[in-house]
């Protein structure tokens, strides 16, 4: 999975260099390569364009980092109102059904192939049998135990896992521990529609304040002249591409990444070149905040446990 975050920008950098060529080639309108006059808009067509392909990087963007700003939303309701969040209380009849059918193939394939929490795995593949298979709908099961349920389906996804990737498990064995996680999934990965519109609002708020100083970086300090409305479609076209496949394929990347990749391809391909301390201080940022997090995430957990 981190592969793509290191492959995402070099293809963005391939990509929006030849595709840039190829806008080039085709379209001989000289303004459309020259750094723009201070206040003077692109062409209206042209400015069509860069509304459009802005629109698919936003777009894009949403799909991809959503995902970021739902899941810290919803742990954050899921831990203050676990009774209410805790489980996805539109879980059908049908559904607890097949689900509480499926604990005791679980509880087996984990008894065989579990780690070591296999124990813990086998009660509480058994716990959520009985829990999904005395409830009609997902309302039915009490509130107070909501919670204990959540982390019971946890044990038995994480313990299902483990038996997808063990050696001595069959073909066979492995396709129903998957799909039997696959069901269990539903029952907590999910959303409300008002957090959705939440992260929406949320990312979109953030990029109209924030906006500005990462455009005045990538726009007019990554090279050694202003980007033109040429190279910025060709940018944003390919980063708008390569994000929303991203999304929807569940590889994560960066945004910004993708985009500081096609735009410094951008600026090779017009023969421009690039700002080596901008590049220098961009690529020194993007090493140092993995390990970064890490140490500061790790270090917060030690002190608060």
């Amino acid at each position: 999975m981190l592969a793509s975050l290191l492959i995402s920008p070099i293809l963005g950098f391939v990509l929006s260099l030849l595709l840039f060529r190829l806008i080039k080639l085709v379209v001989h309108d000289k303004h459309l390569y020259e750094p723009p006059e201070k206040e003077v808009p692109p062409v209206w067509w042209m400015r069509g364009i860069l509304i459009l392909t802005c629109t698919g990087v936003s777009f894009a963007h949403g799909t991809n980092d959503g995902q970021k700003s739902i899941g810290l939303i919803m742990l954050t309701i899921i831990g203050l109102m676990p009774a209410a969040y805790a489980l996805n209380m539109t879980m059908s009849g049908d559904q607890l059904a097949a689900d509480a059918k499926g604990m005791s193939v679980a509880a087996s394939l984990i008894e065989r192939y579990g780690d070591d929490q296999k124990a813990l795995g086998v009660m509480a593949a058994r716990k959520l049998g009985e829990a999904f298979g005395a409830a009609r709908q997902a309302t039915d099961i009490p509130e107070a135990e909501r919670p204990a349920v959540r982390n019971d389906l946890n044990r038995v996804v994480a313990e299902l896992t483990t038996v997808g990737e063990a050696k001595d498990a069959s073909k066979d064995e492995k396709a129903s521990a998957k799909a039997i996680h696959e069901d269990l999934m539903k029952s907590v990965q999910y959303a409300p529609w008002w957090v959705r519109i939440l992260s929406a609002l949320c990312l979109g708020a953030g990029t109209m304040i924030g906006y500005k100083r990462i455009v005045t970086t990538l726009g007019e300090k990554l090279g050694k002249q202003h980007l033109a409305p040429a190279q910025g479609a060709a940018a944003e076209l390919v980063a708008a591409a390569l994000i929303g496949g991203a999304g929807f394929s569940g590889f994560p990347v960066s945004t910004t990444h993708v985009v500081t990749g096609g735009i410094t391809g951008t600026m090779v391909g017009s023969g421009a070149g690039i700002q080596p301390s901008t590049l220098w201080q961009i690529g020194t940022a993007w090493i140092l905040t993995l390990p970064a997090t890490i140490l500061l995430s790790g270090g917060l957990f030690y002190l608060l446990s």
